[in-house]
Formats: structure tokens, C-alpha cells, sequence
């Protein structure tokens, strides 16, 4: 995408976070989604930090909501991983991907595809910190989940297998 696409997206979900604030308030669940989409537009502008406080905001809220173990706040704690990953905070990154892998794996067991995503964060982020020992554990892991749910195959596992390749 060219960087007035990029910008066009930013705006766009500036507004759409506008109108579900006024429709359902500031720190509503609802907003989540909107906040989350916001930060990835930050994201992939090269605004991390923007990105991050969005993240942060949109994790307080679901937790709010949900409660700090609900299997609904993952997706905001690996979110807000990717955005410390996107800074150079790997520490942190493997801290939030390690909760949400707890919460996910206490929800839905150790082997369904929902973990895929969350491993494959934390393998990223052993990585990033030069534990490639772990970070294999995790890619093979997610690379077992996506083939017994894909297929050997599948476009889903081509991200796996190539940050195994690096691991």
C-alpha cells in the first residue's frame, strides 16, 4: 500500500472509533475493535508509540469488562505485544504473549488454532531477545496446531515455517 493509503485507513478508522465512541461511550467494549484497527493503522505508519497507547487503552477496557483471565482479552494482550515487538521492547512483548498463551490454553487446551497467533508471537519475541532455542519450541508448536487444522500445504503455516527457517 502507498502511504496516502495508509493515511486514507488512518482516517477512516479515526472516524469509525468516533462514532462508536458517541454511540456507545468512551469505554464501552465496542470501542475495542476500533481501537485496535486505529493502533494497526499507527502500526504499519511507523507510529508505534501512538499504537501503543491505543493498545493500552483498548486492553483496560476488555479487562474492565471481561475480568484480567478472560480468553476475550488476548487478542488485546497480543496486540499490544506486537506493538512493544514493533519497539524493541521484546521483554515485554514475550511478557503479554506469555499471559495471553496461559489464558488461551487454560480456554481452549493446548493444541487448538486460536494459540497459533500467540505462539508464533512469542516465538517472535524469543527470537528478538536471541533465544532461538525457544523460539523454535513455539514456531513447531503453531506450526503442529496450523497443519492438523490447515493441512501441510496451506497459506496459514507459510508464516511459521519461515520464522522457523530464521529461529
Amino acid at each position: 500500500q502507498s502511504q496516502g493509503d495508509y493515511d486514507q485507513a488512518k482516517v477512516l478508522c479515526e472516524r469509525a472509533l468516533r462514532i462508536v465512541e458517541k454511540h456507545y461511550g468512551d469505554n464501552h467494549v465496542e470501542v475495542t475493535g476500533s481501537l485496535n484497527n486505529l493502533a494497526n493503522a499507527h502500526q504499519r505508519q511507523g507510529d508505534y508509540d501512538q499504537a501503543k497507547v491505543l493498545c493500552e487503552r483498548a486492553l483496560r477496557i476488555v479487562e474492565k469488562h471481561y475480568g484480567d483471565n478472560h480468553v476475550e482479552v488476548t487478542g488485546s494482550l497480543n496486540n499490544l505485544a506486537n506493538a512493544h515487538q514493533s519497539q524493541g521492547d521484546y521483554d515485554q512483548a514475550k511478557v503479554l504473549s506469555q499471559r495471553a498463551l496461559r489464558i488461551q490454553e487454560k480456554y481452549y487446551g493446548d493444541n487448538h488454532v486460536e494459540l497459533a497467533v500467540t505462539l508464533n508471537n512469542l516465538a517472535n519475541a524469543h527470537q528478538s531477545l536471541g533465544d532461538h532455542n525457544q523460539a523454535r519450541v513455539h514456531c513447531r508448536h503453531a506450526l503442529r496446531i496450523l497443519e492438523k487444522h490447515y493441512g501441510d500445504n496451506h497459506v496459514e503455516v507459510t508464516e511459521v515455517l519461515n520464522l522457523l527457517a530464521r529461529a
